[in-house]
């Protein structure tokens, strides 16, 4: 008996397409941690904004001149009226 030897064929991807497809890879998960890192920063921005704001608003609360041309209103409470001296 003649023993008959099949060849046995393995099909591998084209190099080239492995190659395109980890520079995709590669480049996605750039981009991936960039947007992380960017949305890290802006989250902390809001929060160091927060921080500014209440603690300008917990020093003092006053205000030394304030200007306004044009106001409107619906409901005005007024609790002291100072008016100048006229004459």
């Amino acid at each position: 008996m003649q023993r008959q030897e099949e060849a046995v064929v393995f099909k591998y991807p084209r190099a080239g397409a492995q190659l395109a497809f980890a520079r995709g890879a590669t480049a996605f998960a750039a981009f991936s941690i960039a947007a992380l890192g960017l949305g890290a920063l802006a989250v902390g921005a809001v929060a160091i904004g927060r921080l500014v704001v209440r603690r300008m608003a917990l020093q003092h609360g006053a205000i030394d001149r304030l200007t306004i041309h044009e106001l409107e209103v619906g409901r005005l409470r007024v609790r002291e009226l100072i008016t100048e001296p006229k004459g």
